[in-house]
């Protein structure tokens, strides 16, 4: 500052220059702090690669179909077992809600009716058309069936309510019959007939159904146990029981259900059905069939349509 200015015009000078450093001071820091902020936040600002996704960009869920329930109920039966395949566990599988199930099935028991009929489809029907006795097929065929029931309890319990009427099961009930007719069965005692077996097998494979994981019914322990109270009962108050004795629990359970068939088929060839039918609880004239004399081929009178119990029997076949 020149020396000849005066105190005035120099305080002045001075007030200025401090004000300026001051500015100068203030727009260097707001310059730091905002290159600081930017740097900052340019990191913040890339995409994270856990940031939530909107509806749009997700993959769409595949369509709900009655095939789909079907394929994802035997998924879970198979790793959790039937008991655990509820609506609302399968509705969770299928990310869906539970009333959305019942636009394909109406309650539990169809889908069981439907998840049996697709398991049907690893029943052996190769014996239908291979050679030999047709008896030996025909057993070779129903054991394969109560052997399907076998490797799920649950479904085995399930299956002597359930109705399953798929493609499958038709297959089944189509090799049945025509060796059945092979063997000579008349029409309408085979159609009686081929309930009756199927029940047989299906009650075989529920009755050694385990009633929870690991538990056996009739375990090793059961058997013995059972053996011994036959074996030792009196003779004075149950005579015949102690005669057989232990013959009561003999043979395999194999031999025992091959041997079931063979009695059956054995019995409906040597009985014959009744006369006079009572009513069958559904329809089973067909389209064109109006119940007259004419039409139901042997008829008795307007009551008793004999020409359509093999109609009605096979009705009767559908569960």
């Amino acid at each position: 500052m020149p020396p000849w200015l005066g105190a005035g015009v120099r305080r002045g000078w001075e007030e200025r220059r401090a004000t300026n450093a001051f500015v100068a001071n203030v727009f260097v820091a707001n310059a730091f702090v905002t290159n600081a902020i930017d740097c900052r936040y340019d990191g913040a600002m890339t995409a994270h690669p856990t940031a939530p996704r909107s509806r749009r960009e997700r993959p769409a869920k595949p369509a709900l179909t009655r095939e789909g329930i079907i394929a994802t109920t035997v998924d879970l039966m198979r790793a959790e077992g039937l008991e655990r395949v509820t609506m609302r566990r399968l509705a969770k599988e299928l990310d869906t809600g539970p009333a959305s199930l019942y636009v394909y099935v109406r309650n539990m028991a169809e889908l069981h009716a439907a998840v049996l009929d697709e398991l049907l489809g690893a029943v052996d029907l190769s014996p239908a058309t291979s050679d030999g006795e047709w008896r030996d097929r025909l057993v070779r065929i129903l054991t394969s069936y109560t052997s399907v029931l076998f490797e799920y309890p649950g479904l085995a319990q399930s299956a002597l309510v359930a109705r399953p009427f798929g493609k499958h099961y038709l297959k089944l009930l189509e090799a049945l019959l025509a060796l059945l007719d092979e063997g000579g069965i008349e029409p309408d005692r085979a159609a009686w007939l081929l309930d009756l077996l199927l029940q047989f097998a299906t009650a075989t494979a529920a009755e050694h159904a385990h009633r929870a994981p690991g538990d056996t019914p009739q375990s090793e322990a059961d058997w013995q146990a059972l053996a011994t109270v036959v074996r030792d009962v009196s003779p004075r108050t149950h005579p015949h029981i102690a005669a057989l004795g232990t013959r009561l629990l003999s043979g395999s359970p194999k031999d025992r259900l091959a041997w079931g068939f063979d009695v059956l088929i054995a019995g409906a060839r040597h009985t014959p059905l009744p006369e006079v039918l009572a009513p069958s609880p559904v329809d089973t004239r067909g389209a064109g069939e109006t119940g007259s004399a004419g039409d139901a081929g042997e008829t008795g009178n307007a009551g008793d349509t004999r020409g359509t119990r093999g109609a009605r029997a096979t009705g009767a076949t559908e569960g």
